[in-house]
């Protein structure tokens, strides 16, 4: 269950260039990543979501490894089931009997702190996904990037490449 980590240190890209230090993901990711352990019960995840105003959470299983990804899109079935008109109490009684591990994805592509933004991007673009869990050597989780930072670091870069035209 150990998900595709890219192994990247401060070597040359694809184009024999090597990542700006300030386009690595360490300094745009958002950590630590709030994450949920496989075994928790499908409540647990949706609530921290929501506490955490967050659509997707890094899987870690007990020693604190990366196992996979879970997203609101997996768990999006009880607002299907409470537009239906179920009852809330037995949405919410489902969702304690149903264990991350169950719905979660598997294959989760990680990243490292050094892996630079545009490769972040590109990953998130092939493989249509909003985020991807940042690891350690030791495929501990660390962080999360997502859409949302890679948006913010394409405005502070455009913003500052206006400053400098000036």
């Amino acid at each position: 269950m150990s998900p595709q980590t890219l192994n990247h240190t401060r070597e040359p890209t694809v184009s024999g260039e090597q990542v700006p230090v300030a386009q690595e993901i360490r300094y745009w990711m958002r950590a630590p990543a709030i994450t949920v352990n496989l075994a928790a019960p499908l409540g647990e995840a949706l609530a921290l979501m929501r506490e955490h105003d967050v659509r997707r959470l890094p899987v870690v299983g007990d020693t604190g490894a990366l196992c996979g990804v879970i997203t609101q899109g997996d768990i999006r079935g009880a607002d299907v089931l409470r537009a239906a008109g179920i009852d809330l109490f037995d949405i919410a009684g489902a969702l304690q009997h149903i264990k991350v591990l169950q719905v979660m994805a598997e294959q989760s592509i990680a990243i490292t702190p050094a892996t630079g933004l545009r490769e972040a991007a590109m990953l998130m673009i092939e493989n249509k996904i909003g985020g991807l869990p940042v690891v350690d050597a030791e495929n501990m989780v660390v962080g999360i990037i997502t859409e949302s930072d890679l948006f913010e670091a394409l405005v502070q870069q455009l913003d500052n490449a206006a400053t400098e035209t000036r």
